[in-house]
């Protein structure tokens, strides 16, 4: 299987400390590696070998240099499993639409007979390239002017048609304003916000390396971080949630005027409160309170309590914010304002 890393932040930031973690996994991903990141916020500049990133100079120097500069960065590592080790099956991948150059990468292998694309083509021989091309195609068809709404619910349901045809389909995407995130069912992709202050010593998983976030990270410095597998100590880790797919922007989780609502009310309230009282307060229907509650517990950032004896979507159901990453909540929530 591969490996995907991913990075949103408020502000183009160099990825060298983190990035080094992940790019050590290329020793086991052996196949191939690469990074795509947009030096403009339209086009993508894309780097990538069909050689482990372990034994790679090229990884090397960008590891060690601050040649990459961006607001939103994917990148990968490779085992192999269709299509071989070529330049052309490196992930990540690139097309433009309408304007903007569009990145993705994938972890898994879809085995069921995907189609052929209508307008884009793939170079290579991988499945990834062609779940791409045809994601591409039904955004196309949407047009121009379509909306982020449009545009999540045509991502989603191809999403989910070819996780339906895999054991594991995980994949980031980006079209330099947002990062799209993908995990399926067993799949394993998972994410860390980083938001000031920045007191905190983080160590790499995967070697003996740590730093003070506060002396490499700007007071004015929003990230999240999202990868196949955790890459830091010292921070607290979220599984995305499952066959869904997961949008940030600007370094913070996208979350709906709604949402947001949900969250400073339950932040405010000095107990825990039902979703009778959040849809009453925040002036929405049950249903919808239901909807919002259940992505805000999918993403971690609610937890129902542990007192409760009713479902989850029961209107006496009662929540709390998550108190593992409350501080980062809240100074999410004046971020937000």
């Amino acid at each position: 299987m591969c490996e995907l890393f991913g990075m949103s932040c408020n502000k183009q930031v160099t990825i060298s400390f983190t990035w080094r973690g992940f790019i050590k996994r290329g020793s086991e991903h052996k196949h191939g590696w690469g990074v795509a990141f947009y030096p403009d916020g339209f086009s993508a500049c894309i780097i990538k070998e069909p050689k482990p990133s372990t034994k790679s100079p090229m990884a090397e120097f960008l590891k060690s240099s601050n040649f990459i500069k961006s607001k939103i960065v994917i990148s990968h590592v490779r085992w192999a499993t269709r299509g071989d080790p070529y330049y052309r099956n490196t992930h990540p991948f690139v097309r433009e639409l309408f304007g903007r150059d569009w990145v993705f990468a994938h972890n898994g292998t879809i085995d069921g007979e995907i189609p052929n694309p209508k307008f884009y083509e793939p170079i290579g021989e991988t499945d990834s390239e062609r779940a791409f091309c045809l994601i591409l195609d039904r955004l196309r068809e949407l047009g121009r002017n379509a909306s982020l709404n449009e545009k999540v619910r045509v991502i989603e349901e191809e999403a989910r048609k070819f996780s339906r045809m895999s054991t594991v389909f995980n994949f980031l995407m980006s079209n330099g304003e947002y990062l799209f995130a993908f995990r399926s069912k067993g799949g394993s992709l998972n994410y860390t916000i980083r938001i000031p202050p920045h007191n905190v010593i983080v160590q790499l998983m995967d070697e003996d390396f740590k730093v003070d976030l506060s002396q490499i990270k700007g007071k004015d410095e929003v990230a999240t971080i999202v990868a196949t597998k955790e890459i830091t100590r010292g921070e607290f880790w979220v599984k995305l949630p499952e066959n869904r797919l997961t949008i940030f922007k600007d370094g913070l989780p996208y979350l709906s005027r709604e949402q947001w609502n949900i969250l400073k009310y339950v932040r405010q309230s000095p107990h825990r409160v039902s979703i009778r009282e959040i849809s009453k307060s925040v002036g929405i229907g049950i249903d919808e309170a239901v909807e919002g509650i259940a992505y805000l517990r999918e993403i971690g950032m609610l937890v129902q309590d542990s007192r409760d004896a009713v479902s989850p979507t029961h209107p006496d159901a009662t929540f709390h914010t998550n108190t593992k990453i409350q501080k980062i909540i809240y100074t999410m929530l004046d971020w937000q304002g």
